[in-house]
């Protein structure tokens, strides 16, 4: 196939239909085909730059990070990094062509950084949400709940539910502090979330038994309304990362002393 048929809509080589061309010559043309793909075409195999596999090579791995990052969202990224193709095989400046790459990799080290902490935010608010829902429920239904499973389980219950309450809480304060990794998936991110409430939810639950086993504020289970104090309580060890093993230290020190 000559150089000069390739054309935007029409196909190139490979069958792909060509979407958007960046630079076209008589000897090299640099385009985008219709998988928003960047891909390229030289009318001569000899004479690369010496530097050229370096340079193919990380096109390709920042592509492969920009399309699972930001999907077609990314497709100027991908715009501005085809560009290191033109200066390594058109004007074989190998030094701009890294620099082009650089750049590139600092912003979506930036804006990838950002989005995957809004997937992280995101799925532990949806969580939150559903806890809420949760909460709700069981209020609406205590007369039930307890009449089914009894009072001491409805306060463990909702000691637990207030736990995840409590860690989302941890994780909006904490959030500027998060670190988000591109270089794993945003799937692993959002379950990260999601376990946060979920450790908020175990965290409450070791409260719960805590007071009702006399390990921790016992005398509340002499008191009406224990449970308000409960809740409380499991707000507080969902939003923090001291309270539990604080706590355990506290069980085993009494255990050691009986």
């Amino acid at each position: 196939m000559n150089i000069n048929e390739y054309q935007i809509g029409g196909e190139d080589r490979f069958g792909k239909k060509i979407k958007d061309i960046l630079f076209h010559s008589d000897a090299v043309i640099v385009y985008i085909n219709s998988d928003d793909v960047i891909s390229w075409y030289r009318a001569s195999c000899d004479d690369f730059h010496e530097n050229f596999g370096e340079i193919q090579n990380k096109i390709s791995e920042w592509e492969s990070k920009i399309n699972d990052l930001f999907s077609k969202k990314g497709y100027r990224l991908n715009r501005l990094l085809a560009e290191a193709y033109v200066r390594i095989l058109h004007d074989r400046n190998i030094v701009q062509s890294r620099d082009i790459i650089n750049r590139v990799i600092k912003t979506v080290e930036k804006r990838g950084r950002e989005l995957l902490k809004q997937y992280y935010a995101i799925s532990s608010f949806v969580t939150t949400v559903l806890i809420s829902l949760l909460i709700w429920l069981s209020k609406y239904n205590k007369v039930n709940i307890e009449a089914i499973y009894g009072k001491e389980e409805y306060k463990i219950w909702m000691t637990m539910l207030f736990g995840g309450i409590g860690a989302f809480v941890f994780t909006i304060v904490r959030l500027r502090n998060y670190k988000a990794d591109i270089e794993i998936s945003k799937n692993v991110h959002i379950l990260d979330g999601v376990l946060r409430i979920f450790y908020g939810i175990i965290f409450g639950l070791v409260i719960a038994i805590a007071i009702k086993s006399n390990l921790l504020l016992g005398f509340l289970n002499q008191i009406d309304k224990s449970v308000y104090v409960s809740v409380f309580l499991g707000i507080c060890a969902g939003a923090s990362e001291i309270l539990i093993p604080s706590l355990i230290k506290q069980i085993e020190t009494k255990t050691d002393q009986e």
